[in-house]
């Protein structure tokens, strides 16, 4: 009999909050053109809504099947590989091109997807499955075993189905439970996603691989420029996506290339 692993449990939890929070908390009019900057309601009927809730589960129910079949695959295959390439170019391709349905200056990830919340739902699967996937793989393919690094993935892309139900309440309304939790769930995903990232680099830097310590320095900073910037400048699309840019290039050269791997001394 297969032994459960923890990571299962973990989704479990937050599968099952999950479905009490949307079911018992939310309604399919919670959020409507009254107490947003919706343009429309998030949902045309009771039936979109439920259709999404049983969607959305069905997504958290993915997340331990990816666990299981690339963080803890007996070998990495090329159908391992061919997945990964696919969930890493198109996430960064719909992140990219979602950042730029408006002005990607004026408006930030968020402020979109009052205009355009289904897509911005997709902006969730699409960053979420992409960085997590890929992040596994990561792991796996250098033989790199870290619960804390898995733990801080999972939550983060689990924050992001908060994220896209509770949508923005706008500049004027920051200090509301509305849109405090649509910002620290973004926050939430943005950092432990990253944290994914950046244990696996530190890793790498104990080891004194000289690649990855540049690595390291320059992605750690890309993130100090973007706090940097929204201090600075304030939100945009442009500025979100710079620590994204940047993990989805980290993602890619470790796990598709060669230019991390060190020259065998003679």
């Amino acid at each position: 009999m297969k032994k459960i692993n923890k990571f299962n449990i973990l989704w479990w939890i937050m599968t099952g909050a999950y479905l009490v929070w949307m079911l018992d908390f939310m309604r399919w009019d919670t959020y409507t053109v009254a107490n947003t900057l919706l343009e429309k309601p998030m949902y045309s009927s009771p039936a979109v809504f439920y259709l999404w809730i049983v969607i959305s589960a069905v997504l958290f129910v993915f997340y331990p099947v990816f666990i299981d079949k690339i963080y803890f695959a007996n070998q990495l295959t090329k159908a391992h590989k061919i997945f990964n390439i696919i969930t890493l170019v198109s996430g960064c391709a719909f992140v990219t091109a979602y950042g730029f349905l408006m002005d990607p200056i004026k408006y930030t990830a968020s402020m979109m997807g009052l205009y355009y919340p289904w897509l911005f739902k997709l902006w969730c699967v699409f960053s979420g499955i992409s960085i997590f996937t890929n992040t596994l793989y990561m792991y796996r393919k250098n033989n790199y075993e870290n619960s804390a690094g898995i733990i801080c993935a999972s939550i983060g892309c689990a924050a992001l189905f908060v994220t896209v139900n509770v949508p923005s309440a706008g500049e004027d309304l920051v200090m509301t439970l509305q849109c405090l939790s649509h910002w620290s769930t973004a926050l939430i995903f943005a950092v432990l996603g990253a944290a994914g990232v950046v244990i696996f680099l530190v890793h790498k830097c104990r080891e004194k691989e000289k690649k990855y310590i540049i690595m390291t320095a320059i992605f750690v900073g890309i993130l100090a420029l973007m706090l940097v910037l929204l201090v600075a400048v304030g939100k945009s699309a442009l500025i979100e996506n710079l620590p994204m840019w940047a993990a989805y290039i980290v993602l890619f050269i470790v796990n598709f290339t060669n230019l991390m791997e060190e020259k065998q001394k003679v």
